[in-house]
């Protein structure tokens, strides 16, 4: 499960139900988070963070937001994705799925993406973090962005998958 750009916003650049879904939750994080210490909403969740490549800035902008919400994070080693491409690749999907409550990958294969999202059994996105992904596109639709918007609309978009 992953959220396209057509989920979250209009051909007109505006906020769909779905966008809007997103934009509320963030505001309420940024609300609880200017009260006080934030609540371990995903205290019991597990978040695995699968990538070719070394860890990422974007990656790590999203381990930044589950942790803050009481999130464990997990960097899975790009070996697992080698391995993932083979033969065992629905064996190894549903086992990531047994061990993780959602993963974001980046820099895999479209046939593994795919593979994940229809084995491992829990939410798969794709660079979540990252300034092009669709999610990124509904910041400027937050008011008055204090510069952490964007770990807030990671947040919304963990609690709402999440829980």
């Amino acid at each position: 499960m992953d959220f396209q750009a057509a989920l979250l916003l209009t051909p007109d650049a505006l906020p769909t139900p779905a966008g809007e879904a997103l934009l509320h939750m963030a505001r309420s994080l940024r609300a609880m988070a200017c009260s006080g210490p934030m609540p371990p909403l995903l205290d019991s969740k597990h978040l695995g963070l699968l990538s070719r490549h070394q860890r990422s800035a974007s990656q790590g902008a999203v381990e930044h937001a589950a942790r803050g919400l009481g999130a464990r994070v997990a960097w899975v080693p790009a070996e697992v994705a080698w391995v993932a491409e083979g033969p065992g690749a629905r064996d190894t999907a549903r086992l990531l799925g047994r061990l993780y409550d959602a993963l974001d990958c980046e820099g895999l294969p479209a046939g593994l993406l795919r593979c994940l999202r229809e084995d491992s059994g829990v939410p798969v996105y794709e660079g979540l973090g990252r300034e092009e992904h669709p999610l990124a596109r509904l910041l400027p639709c937050l008011d008055d962005d204090d510069g952490d918007g964007h770990r807030f609309l990671l947040q919304a978009m963990l609690v709402r998958t999440l829980l």
